[in-house]
């Protein structure tokens, strides 16, 4: 990986980060997030996996902890605040519990819908 690449994995690894640390300890205490999943420790290794996938050639499937991943394939931070919020700009027009991300391939690789169930990523 090219240094650019490194600093790419690096942002998104402080911005997934950041974004727990805020729902942690603002949102989910002022009832505006039900739902939060921590993706904490896990977030290198899903920033470098989304780092290396390709758009119009790559595609993933994810769980409720892969904002990291989801955010290196192309996921603003707008949608991943607006999400968990169960705002309409979010992903799923606020739909969702706002952790079961999908990302069509507009602006990066396509992540297919997602369950909530553990384990769904790995579903055929």
């Amino acid at each position: 990986m090219t240094k650019n690449e490194w600093m790419d994995v690096a942002r998104t690894v402080i911005a997934s980060r950041f974004i727990d640390t805020i729902e942690e300890t603002e949102l989910v205490p002022a009832g505006k997030v039900t739902y939060q999943f921590s993706a904490k420790g896990h977030e290198l290794a899903q920033a470098i996996l989304g780092q290396a996938l390709r758009q119009g050639h790559d595609c993933a499937t994810v769980y409720y902890r892969s904002r990291p991943l989801v955010l290196a394939a192309g996921m603003t931070y707008e949608e991943a605040f607006a999400g968990p919020l169960a705002l309409s700009g979010s992903r799923s027009g606020g739909r969702d519990i706002g952790v079961v991300h999908h990302l069509p391939n507009t602006r990066g690789v396509t992540v297919l819908p997602a369950s909530g169930d553990v384990g769904a990523q790995y579903t055929p």
